[in-house]
């Protein structure tokens, strides 16, 4: 679906929801056409299962194929996780309902959900060039926060772990930090979270999250 369409219909869905005065969601959702106007949109309908992971990735399939992002007409459900590594950037996922997940990793991708969202595992969001914005409210074990531009409307059930509250050193543990050993070294590595998820082994503290 071409771009400009897709742009038109999901902000009017922003407008439905009662969002435009919340947050920068019309202005994301507008950059997509500004960084990709060559580019098209794969349309999922509402109710959509993926029984897998969810990579958002320029060099992973279905973006391999002129894609710039998926949108989904109402909600989404992911077994699996939804993972993006690219600092510099990556597609989006635009969801025009709920959301819920395995676990959720971003870097530079944009997520925009309009309703709530439930991640059954940990919600990482790593950088300064992405963005997660959710009209509805966010459910999760642990939320990390590296820096990214995060907006949650409703309300946020979970450990949050986050610069503004400087409590990473406190909630995460020590070998996500590039120098595990310098307490005053307050700030993950997002590849270092994303490596022990991939692995399997735990990122939060014992009882934190």
């Amino acid at each position: 679906m071409a771009l400009d369409e897709v742009v038109r219909a999901f902000c009017e869905r922003i407008a439905a929801a009662d969002l435009e005065g919340c947050g920068p969601f019309r202005d994301w959702i507008e950059q997509i056409l500004v960084d990709h106007p060559e580019k098209t949109a794969l349309v999922l309908p509402s109710g959509t299962l993926i029984e897998d992971d969810l990579i958002l990735e320029s060099d992973a399939e279905p973006f391999t194929n002129g894609f710039s992002c998926i949108v989904v007409a109402g909600d989404l459900t992911v077994t699996g996780r939804i993972y993006n590594s690219d600092v510099e950037g990556g597609p989006s996922l635009l969801i025009a309902g709920n959301l819920k997940a395995g676990d959720l990793i971003k870097a530079a991708s944009g997520i925009v959900v309009l309703g709530s969202v439930d991640v059954e595992g940990l919600t990482v969001c790593d950088g300064d060039n992405g963005a997660f914005l959710v009209g509805g409210s966010l459910s999760t074990a642990g939320l990390i926060d590296c820096d990214h531009e995060i907006l949650i409307v409703g309300d946020v059930k979970g450990t949050v772990a986050s610069d503004d509250l400087g409590n990473m050193r406190a909630l995460l543990v020590d070998d996500v930090f590039e120098e595990p050993e310098d307490t005053s070294n307050e700030w993950p590595e997002g590849d270092l979270i994303r490596d022990r998820m991939l692995a399997g082994l735990p990122v939060f503290k014992a009882a934190s999250a």
